[in-house]
């Protein structure tokens, strides 16, 4: 039973970005493999082939099984319910001329839809094939010389999709040009990605609904990986939480192209102070608090869970919208979120997209469901600020942060 006593005191060793580093993994693949990544928790730089091994076992989850896959020749390729790999391979694999490949995941991979973007590789001259239903993985992938041209892709769906696309624009002949219908959601993931592709030399330009990215090559520098502002939240939402709490976060960067950086605005309003330090940035409860009542999380969809639980423990009503793409991650985190919120006896009304929380914890400890979900499990640990909770299925946060339950113990006094 996970129950900490007293002010979050410490440092936390963050995981690096995995946004970052299977963006860089990508890159690197369509380049023969040469990016150096500068791992921040270690002291050497080495290639991505001699980290795996040793360095990489302290990476994400996801982060592995995307350098597994790359670096294997194996005519079937599983990668489990890393949705990033899915998409990302699905491009990847379209472009890797003389080479057939079969795609798939778990069971609740074959559940994600990914037609959008076979679609519009379609349209580019990819072959691919669909193995089981209609729109959904497992794919059947036989590469192909692409040559550039103009295309559409919903952007409402995921922006996995159109960064997979962006990726492999620069090895297509005159380059590709990406025009997105409708409304633009988790838009800093879009431009994550065309961040990295121009500190990889090429001159991605993303205006309005339009990216245009020339045909070029990339050139690959030596590279940092900076820590993971997703996996911050977790942290900020303790602080919160406890007066008194000081954390030092190291890794990160408030100056960061990150989207999920927002967290230092976000959280200035609910009482948590950030500076940034040499190695870090320092977070720490001011109690000045500014309750938020309405957030939209249409750009930052993998912070609701975070912010869901910790309006639980405050007790004073929160409205979240822009959950659009939640029903179609790990799990339905919209029903995950409703389910184990109202078995705390909070009260929960979900109309479309939004939520409202309201009323406080009632119960005198819990034991949390993660529905195999990493991000249910990480931000449900704020819940133990009010009541002793168990966490079924821990384990899970091996996908994004491996070791999230070791900085717990760590750090908590008491």
């Amino acid at each position: 039973m996970f129950a900490p006593k007293g002010p979050f005191v410490g440092e936390v060793e963050l995981p690096v970005s995995k946004s970052i580093a299977n963006r860089y993994l990508i890159i690197s693949a369509l380049t023969g493999g040469n990016v150096m990544l500068n791992l921040f928790q270690h002291p050497i730089t080495k290639t991505l082939k001699q980290v795996q091994g040793d360095g990489l076992s302290n990476f994400p989850e996801d982060v592995r099984i995307l350098q597994e896959a790359l670096n294997s020749n194996t005519p079937e390729i599983n990668i489990g319910m890393a949705g990033t790999a899915m998409r990302f391979l699905t491009a990847l694999y379209a472009v890797q001329e003389g080479r057939t490949v079969v795609l798939t995941g778990a069971e609740r991979m074959k559940q994600r839809p990914i037609a959008e973007l076979v679609d519009a590789l379609r349209e580019l001259g990819a072959d691919i094939g669909y193995l089981e239903n209609e729109g959904f993985p497992p794919l059947k992938i036989s590469g192909k010389n692409l040559k550039g041209a103009k295309v559409e892709i919903p952007a409402s769906i995921s922006s996995q999709f159109i960064s997979a696309l962006m990726m492999i624009g620069p090895t297509m002949e005159g380059g590709l040009q990406i025009r997105l219908t409708g409304i633009v959601f988790s838009k800093p993931y879009i431009e994550l990605t065309a961040d990295c592709m121009r500190n990889c030399g090429v001159d991605v330009k993303f205006e309005g609904n339009s990216i245009s990215i020339p045909a070029s090559e990339y050139k690959i520098p030596e590279l940092k990986i900076e820590a993971d502002w997703t996996s911050a939240s977790y942290f900020y939402a303790l602080v919160a939480a406890r007066p008194n709490s000081k954390l030092l976060l190291k890794g990160l960067k408030i100056d960061s192209s990150q989207g999920d950086s927002i967290l230092v605005d976000w959280f200035n309003q609910m009482g948590v102070a950030s500076v940034q330090r040499e190695n870090g940035v320092e977070v720490s409860s001011t109690g000045k608090v500014v309750v938020p009542l309405y957030i939209n999380f249409i750009d930052h969809p993998d912070l609701a869970q975070t912010f869901a639980f910790l309006a639980a423990t405050r007790g004073k009503p929160m409205k979240l919208s822009g959950l659009e793409s939640l029903r179609l991650k790990e799990t339905d985190r919209v029903a995950a979120l409703r389910t184990e919120l109202e078995k705390l006896g909070v009260a929960v009304s979900v109309k479309e997209n939004s939520m409202i929380i309201s009323g406080s914890i009632s119960v005198k400890r819990a034991t949390i469901d993660t529905h195999n979900d990493h991000r249910m499990a990480m931000s449900a640990a704020v819940l133990s600020t009010v009541i002793p909770i168990e966490i079924e299925n821990p384990e899970v946060v091996e996908k994004s942060f491996p070791d999230f339950w070791n900085c717990l113990k760590v750090f908590v006094k008491g």
